[in-house]
């Protein structure tokens, strides 16, 4: 079944939720709702990825995420994911055991990243997002399909050779990371097509306003949740690895019943 890694955007100026979680005992009751409504991993991060967003420095990365990150060890058993582009901020949580390492440069930013990952022994995702987004630009794909397919075969090779088990690798599109709007909804559309590049595939398409032209009519972030419901829907049909989510119940809800309806077919 589609598993469901739950968003915590430790930062202030995150897309969908910059500041919500920023103070500690905020993020910790969202860890715990999360957790609660059945998320199957926590991911943290410190540093937005949104359109054009900016560096945030690696030691302060570390000093907001220590705190959560102990207390869901201490609290809780649950896989933790890292969301960063920098393998000192990896490296900081060694002896917490760490499961994943969500990289939206698929290390590219950190030249040291692949060896940290393959050091740490935990699951590597890796994110097609083009410089275009951090310049707060769309890039233009001429077969957008094949371009990130080539760009995670590349990648895969690149991990494998830094010493990183292949089944330990999740690959993720991108959806909104530089991308129009019919170049998001056709990714969408290819899970099943990038799934014959790598097995492990996670969509992170929740809360973003990733096609105006589907979207047009949507005026606040409450208004996403069916849009969200729909792509939950059409990624676990295409078995969708993993998805990455603000709303974790509503997703499981998704998730359990297409299951269901799916393992009655």
């Amino acid at each position: 079944m589609t598993k469901i890694i739950g968003i915590l955007n430790l930062t202030l100026d995150s897309f969908s939720d910059g500041g919500m979680y920023y103070d500690l005992e905020s993020a910790k009751k969202h860890v715990s709702d999360m957790i609660s409504n059945g998320a199957d991993v926590i991911d943290l991060g410190a540093e937005s990825t949104r359109s054009g967003f900016t560096d945030v420095e690696e030691d302060a990365q570390i000093k907001t995420l220590l705190p959560v990150i102990d207390f869901i060890k201490n609290n809780y058993k649950i896989p933790i994911s890292i969301d960063t582009r920098s393998s000192k901020v990896a490296m900081a949580f060694e002896e917490h055991d760490i499961h994943f390492i969500n990289d939206v440069s698929s290390g590219f930013h950190d030249s040291n990243m692949l060896d940290t990952v393959s050091k740490l022994g935990c699951s590597f995702i890796m994110t097609h997002m083009p410089r275009e987004h951090k310049e707060g630009k769309v890039k233009e794909f001429d077969n957008i399909v094949a371009e990130i397919s080539s760009y995670f075969i590349e990648r895969i090779e690149s991990c494998k050779k830094a010493g990183i088990e292949t089944e330990k690798l999740i690959i993720d599109p991108g959806v909104g990371f530089g991308k129009s709007g019919e170049d998001n909804i056709t990714l969408l559309n290819n899970i099943e097509s990038l799934k014959q590049v790598h097995k492990n595939v996670c969509i992170g398409s929740s809360n973003k306003r990733y096609s105006s032209r589907l979207f047009e009519n949507i005026q606040t972030k409450e208004d996403l949740r069916v849009a969200n419901l729909v792509t939950f829907a059409t990624s676990t049909l295409s078995y969708a690895t993993y998805l990455r989510v603000h709303d974790v119940e509503l997703t499981k809800d998704t998730v359990q019943v297409i299951s269901k309806a799916m393992s009655l077919t």
